[in-house]
């Protein structure tokens, strides 16, 4: 296992002869706090990577400007062996190489919408969508473009949109194809963020994207393999029998409204408990003129 300043030292390692190439300069690495980074300065421009959680982003800014980040790459410290330092190092080098000198990025390329630290998880702040999204990019690369082109084009991040659209497909291969690598990384990421995310992006995670298991055994227990947080697991499930069912094939065909009317919620934990996993499966609006009659 490495630390954070070993791997970053190898990154600035297979980065130094690309950067040095065009016209960079390089400081060594750097500690604040939780992460580490290490600069790449040309005239006016700085180019810096910094390592955070099990991420390397690579950020850029114009003489006095604010850092912008332009992509975030996946630096597991737990598991990178070599090789996937320098497939990272190519990742980056070829960035920078095809993106270097273009200083319209500071002007009109819009800003990433800023992610959740796990630290500021650990100190209470829900992870939210683009946190999702962002780190399922870093798994799967082919996403980045998609995932930059999301924000950039509603001026915000529309996590259904990013997933049903683009990154579903990636997922739902992976779980098929069971890979135990990547199916790991996976639900690593998963499990994190469904554990410490908000109530949307918990429906995001078992409703969006996997809720597309469509009630599959197979697939199921290729993420029951994977899964620790039984709750977890049992809002997975409970999600994909209602999505086949023929009530919910049938409510969600017609765009019905489903109404929850969780009696005696707050009679016992078990109660509340399971009135808030129908909250992650169904849409919870009260009819028109509901207010004019009693629900009972």
């Amino acid at each position: 296992m490495l630390n954070r300043n070993e791997a970053l030292a190898l990154v600035l390692k297979g980065c130094t002869e690309k950067f040095e190439q065009l016209g960079f300069t390089s400081a060594s690495v750097c500690e604040n706090g939780d992460e580490a980074y290490v600069d790449f300065t040309k005239d006016d421009i700085t180019i810096r990577l910094v390592s955070h959680d099990n991420l390397l982003d690579v950020t850029e800014k114009a003489g006095d400007g604010e850092f912008v980040k332009t992509e975030s790459n996946l630096l597991d410290l737990e598991s990178f062996e070599e090789r996937d330092i320098k497939s990272l190092c190519n990742e980056i080098c070829d960035t920078v190489g095809t993106s270097y000198g273009k200083k319209a990025r500071q002007a009109a390329a819009k800003k990433a919408p800023q992610t959740i630290s796990k630290s500021a998880a650990k100190n209470g702040t829900e992870y939210d969508a683009n946190t999702l999204a962002s780190r399922i990019a870093t798994l799967y690369p082919e996403l980045k473009d998609a995932y930059k082109e999301n924000f950039q084009t509603y001026d915000e991040f529309l996590g259904d949109d990013f997933f049903v659209n683009h990154a579903n497909k990636y997922i739902m291969q992976t779980i098929r194809s069971h890979d135990s690598q990547t199916m790991k990384k996976l639900f690593k990421i998963l499990s994190d963020i469904y554990e410490n995310g908000s109530n949307d992006v918990q429906d995001l995670v078992v409703v969006t994207i996997l809720g597309e298991l469509n009630n599959d055994e197979r697939l199921l227990a290729n993420c029951r393999a994977q899964i620790t947080d039984d709750d977890f697991y049992e809002t997975l499930v409970a999600v994909n029998k209602y999505l086949a069912s023929p009530a919910g094939k049938k409510a969600k065909e017609l765009g019905h409204i489903v109404l929850l009317d969780p009696v005696g919620a707050g009679a016992s934990k078990l109660r509340t408990d399971t009135a808030l996993k129908f909250l992650l499966i169904i849409t919870v609006l009260l009819p028109p003129l509901a207010s004019a009659r009693p629900l009972s």
